[in-house]
């Protein structure tokens, strides 16, 4: 390790050891720990990759408190999260899935609830929002216990931080911060899987060996150029049956692959995440972005290979399956943060042959 990464992770060190500090200092001022916990709210906002790499620490909080009232809050303007994934019966009692505007009328709800602990299972927001956060849980909601706010995202020499790797993924992060206060159990992602309600789709699952590719994104600089998943396809050849699957917003782009390729069926927008769940576990390989479906492709056995962009520290985001691969291309216009790219170019240097000969591995 180079001088100047030592002092750039030295700094990266001292910001998050600071951000603890204001964390803990704030959390000891305002809450107590009690032991007779009968009632909980958790907290986890965000869409549906969000939800997913979130369920592992759900679930053993479920298993620290099997006969507890557990309800979970989460702020969400997109189209699939908490409410569409298919939780297991009994992992929690309420779900509040709202929208920002519907926040504060939530919220005063929520307060005649007077729940026993409070559980931050958090985003990365910055030290301002984590601090306005433990004051509303404190003094508006009125409870008494709570913990889980930590020092988030540290955006400054994210190049450092990636060469070192020690970057853990945000389920593991998780799982960690309820260790720290005593919460342990088994990994598990309570969900289901619900046979598509489709008879053409079952049959191209259960007949055929299939391929999905994964294409959907919310971000332009996460997504693989078309005509690389047109190449992509070719490759495979017609021995193998190829499922587009996306979103409502993807229709399209799967369109374009369909009209230039000969072994592709459009799957965009016509199942619901349990029966997506249901086509990954049937999937024989899986070839994917990093969107919400690829998280819950994770939650299978299934075999992914994933492409990553780096615009931002992915690490956080790595699939944690065995039989999970990464591909990503960290160039000299990596961590850039950006929302548009005109070219693109961390995913479009990652060529199809590329993972084409990934594929072909066993």
């Amino acid at each position: 390790m180079s001088f100047s990464q030592k002092l750039a992770l030295s700094y990266v060190i001292l910001i998050k050891l600071l951000r603890l500090a204001v964390i803990n200092f704030f959390t000891t001022l305002l809450y107590k720990k009690t032991s007779n916990i009968k009632k909980i709210l958790i907290n986890r906002d965000g869409a549906f990759g969000d939800s997913i790499v979130a369920l592992p620490a759900i679930s053993i909080i479920r298993q620290n408190y099997p006969d507890a009232q557990i309800d979970l809050l989460s702020v969400n303007n997109n189209s699939v999260s908490f409410k569409d994934i298919g939780l297991s019966n009994h992992l929690i009692d309420n779900l509040y899935n709202i929208n920002k505007n519907e926040r504060n009328e939530t919220l005063r709800k929520l307060k005649e609830q007077h729940y026993d602990l409070f559980i931050q299972i958090p985003q990365n927001i910055g030290i301002y929002k984590s601090i306005r956060n433990m004051l509303l849980v404190r003094f508006y909601l009125n409870i008494k216990n709570a913990f889980g706010w930590d020092y988030g995202r540290i955006k400054s020499f994210m190049r450092s931080q990636k060469q070192v790797g020690q970057i853990i993924t945000d389920t593991r992060r998780f799982i960690r911060a309820l260790k720290q206060h005593g919460l342990v159990g088994d990994f598990v992602y309570p969900l289901i899987s619900q046979v598509p309600n489709n008879n053409e789709i079952n049959n191209l699952i259960e007949t055929r060996e299939t391929i999905a590719f994964l294409i959907g994104g919310k971000l332009q600089p996460k997504k693989w150029p078309l005509n690389h998943w047109v190449s992509l396809a070719k490759l495979i050849g017609d021995r193998k049956k190829i499922l587009i699957v996306g979103g409502k917003t993807e229709i399209d782009e799967a369109e374009y692959i369909l009209e230039r390729t000969t072994n592709t069926t459009n799957l965009c927008g016509k199942l619901e995440v349990p029966e997506l769940r249901y086509l990954l576990e049937k999937t024989e390989t899986a070839i994917s972005l990093d969107t919400g479906a690829m998280h819950l492709c994770d939650t299978t056995n299934t075999r992914f290979i994933t492409l990553f962009s780096t615009r931002d520290l992915s690490d956080k985001w790595f699939p944690g399956s065995k039989n999970a691969t990464v591909i990503e291309k960290v160039l000299p216009c990596s961590f850039c943060l950006k929302t548009k790219c005109h070219d693109n170019i961390c995913m479009s240097t990652i060529l199809p042959n590329e993972v084409y000969s990934e594929l072909l591995k066993r």
